[in-house]
């Protein structure tokens, strides 16, 4: 490196330059106002051309966000209320569930009575029935009786009548005739 600073020397030195490490000279005063002059229009324009594009991008982007974060915060909080209502007509639907299967039990019930009470009166119209069918046997009983003792009676009195009696056969033929009627059908 040494030797590249004593060519540099030695060539600045034949020029007629000192040899100065940095050396502020009109020129080089010169050049960088106007390299910063260049510099600042061209940031200028690069500002107009894209800076306030690409600023303009990033504010409708953020924009976008913003009107994003809002709709979805209303979406939430819409949710929420969607939520609360459904949770209510679940609540109701549950209530109104109850509220028919009560009504369905009671309903149940009442025709459980009603069926009961209808059987009951069934039960006792056939008794009813039966108890006047047995009594029209026992009359058609007593009926039968009656005949066949007057039928026994017209046997005995054709027996009376047919044969001389005396006493004594004539209790022998009323104790033979109760006998073939038996003694229970005389008492009733």
């Amino acid at each position: 490196m040494t030797t590249l600073f004593s060519i540099t020397g030695i060539i600045l030195a034949e020029e007629g330059m000192t040899a100065r490490v940095f050396g502020l000279d009109a020129q080089l005063l010169m050049d960088a106002v106007i390299m910063m002059c260049a510099v600042f229009f061209l940031f200028l324009m690069l500002s107009y051309l894209v800076f306030n594009p690409a600023r303009d991008l990033l504010k409708k982007r953020q924009q976008k966000v913003a009107d994003d974060l809002t709709e979805a915060q209303k979406e939430k909080a819409d949710a929420l209320e969607f939520k609360k209502e459904y949770e209510a007509k679940l609540s109701d639907a549950d209530k109104e569930a109850g509220r028919i299967i009560a009504e369905g039990r009671h309903r149940a019930m009442e025709h459980e009575e009603r069926i009961v009470e209808q059987a009951k009166e069934e039960a006792a119209r056939v008794m009813a029935r039966n108890e006047k069918e047995i009594e029209l046997e026992k009359e058609r009983a007593k009926d039968e009786v009656r005949r066949n003792m007057i039928d026994v009676a017209e046997v005995m009195a054709g027996k009376f009548v047919a044969e001389k009696m005396d006493e004594n056969k004539q209790n022998e033929l009323i104790d033979e005739a109760l006998n073939e009627m038996g003694n229970k059908t005389w008492q009733q």
